[in-house]
């Protein structure tokens, strides 16, 4: 299947809108212009291609060779209509809404294909039927129009892509931003687990072994109560312990304390 791009709701709104006021003029025309016997013909016609066209511009994405059958039918279609009556040389406008068609559905190269040869229908079907002069002279302004419609409508695609692409980046910075913030929370967490291991190995490698060399000093203490001389000496070994051990905490607290600015 061809890769195709849409355009927007509005866009495409406007410009169904757009196929249909023209179809239905050149039908008014059509009909005002001939007898009660060849309406049905021209209805008939003029509906079908309306219905492929909005079936085709609608009801997408369709399968690619669906969309080039639906092409050479309507195109089929315009031609029967024009053979109708070659003078009525205005059917060859709905060339004209399928050089639109065209340039909806299709990308760039069947496209370029699909315009050159609608163009070359235009103006060879008129030459055939009216004559060189006459019918380059009549197939001069849908020809330009045509083109000049698909060129519209490819550049509206291209923007419409652009946009696209640009909101799909847009989502994925934002994207990429939330991951960035989870991996900023998970670093900060990571951080303060690391924080807190430091600590702990602080505690137990100098306040942890100050403690216990205290507890040492007070049970050393405790056992010689009978000799005051030795006693005080193991109490102010102990003392020594325990203001160590409290400058020691003191430290770790004082940078474990938010800095402040």
């Amino acid at each position: 299947m061809l890769a195709r791009a849409h355009p927007g709701p509005r866009s495409q709104l406007l410009g169904v809108v757009a196929m249909l006021v023209i179809w239905a003029a050149l039908l008014a025309r059509t009909l005002g212009l001939a007898g009660a016997d060849e309406w049905p013909s021209y209805i008939a016609g003029y509906s079908a291609f309306l219905v492929i066209l909005l079936v085709v511009v609608l009801r997408r994405p369709l399968p690619a060779p669906l969309l080039h059958v639906a092409m050479i039918v309507q195109a089929a279609i315009v031609l029967v209509l024009l053979a109708i009556d070659p003078d009525r040389d205005f059917v060859t406008v709905l060339f004209v809404l399928q050089c639109y068609q065209a340039a909806v559905v299709f990308p760039a190269r069947p496209r370029t294909v699909w315009l050159v040869t609608l163009v070359g229908l235009i103006g060879g079907s008129l030459v055939l039927e009216l004559g060189l002069v006459r019918g380059l002279a009549l197939g001069l302004v849908p020809m330009a129009a045509g083109v000049v419609l698909a060129m519209l409508v490819a550049a509206n695609r291209e923007l419409n892509e652009r946009r696209t692409a640009a909101e799909l980046l847009v989502a994925d910075l934002r994207s990429a931003q939330r991951r960035l913030q989870d991996y900023a929370g998970q670093a900060d967490e990571l951080a303060a687990l690391e924080q807190r291991a430091q600590v702990a190995r602080e505690l137990e490698q100098s306040v942890s072994g100050t403690l216990a060399a205290a507890l040492e000093a007070c049970a050393a203490a405790r056992s010689v109560l009978d000799d005051p001389g030795l006693a005080q000496a193991r109490l102010e070994r102990l003392q020594d312990l325990t203001r160590q051990a409290l400058a020691q905490m003191r430290r770790i607290i004082t940078e474990l304390r938010p800095s402040q600015s």
